[in-house]
């Protein structure tokens, strides 16, 4: 993933990586592969062709395609951003062109499986247990286990898995957000309770 491949006679000071169409017509004798800050270092700036997300996208398509189909994700391609929904989730795949790494954003609210005109109407945040990324397929197989995981997790939060790192984690935050919700049932019902006593106050006036 690091390693590019330059020209010694170019004069553009381009890097590239092998499967650029552009590297492909560098002459074999100015060939050099190094990596891709080292190239910075020397100067060379990076293929707009091949540091892209498209780029990257159609690299591995076949794969995505192939894994899509297989666990029924709607994975799309939109404003140079990589959008996977399932039936309980949306994700946003982001590339960083600054130190050439993907990055994965969680949506916040997801009711059901949304429609891809949609998938912008409400914020994401990042994945914190999941860091940069050099390949895609590495965030699609996350994304899958941790989306299936969710669909099929005991609706009380006490009857779920804690073998692992990843299982203790979900617990925790079932937890804390099964605590949440009894703290405003639990503040819903004061404010009930404080309502009809007023009510009863003032029918004995």
């Amino acid at each position: 993933m690091g390693m590019r491949m330059i020209s010694k006679e170019s004069t553009s000071m381009v890097y590239h990586r092998a499967e650029c169409r552009y590297a492909r017509k560098i002459y074999k004798e100015n060939r050099l592969q190094m990596n891709w800050e080292d190239a910075e270092w020397k100067g060379y700036r990076p293929c707009k062709c091949c540091d892209s997300i498209s780029f990257l996208y159609s690299m591995e398509l076949d794969n995505i395609e192939c894994f899509a189909e297989q666990h029924n994700l709607d994975i799309d391609l939109k404003n140079n951003k990589i959008y996977v929904r399932t039936d309980v989730g949306c994700w946003k795949i982001v590339y960083k062109k600054g130190n050439q790494k993907f990055i994965l954003l969680h949506r916040n609210y997801v009711d059901g499986r949304i429609a891809l005109d949609e998938v912008d109407n409400a914020p994401y945040h990042r994945q914190g247990d999941m860091g940069e990324a050099g390949s895609i397929m590495k965030y699609l197989k996350y994304i899958q286990k941790h989306d299936a995981f969710k669909q099929n997790m005991p609706t009380d939060y006490r009857h779920m898995p804690r073998n692992t790192k990843r299982q203790k984690a979900y617990y925790r935050s079932a937890k804390r957000k099964a605590q949440k919700c009894s703290a405003r049932r639990l503040d819903s019902l004061f404010v009930l309770i404080e309502g009809q006593q007023n009510i009863k106050s003032l029918s004995f006036c």
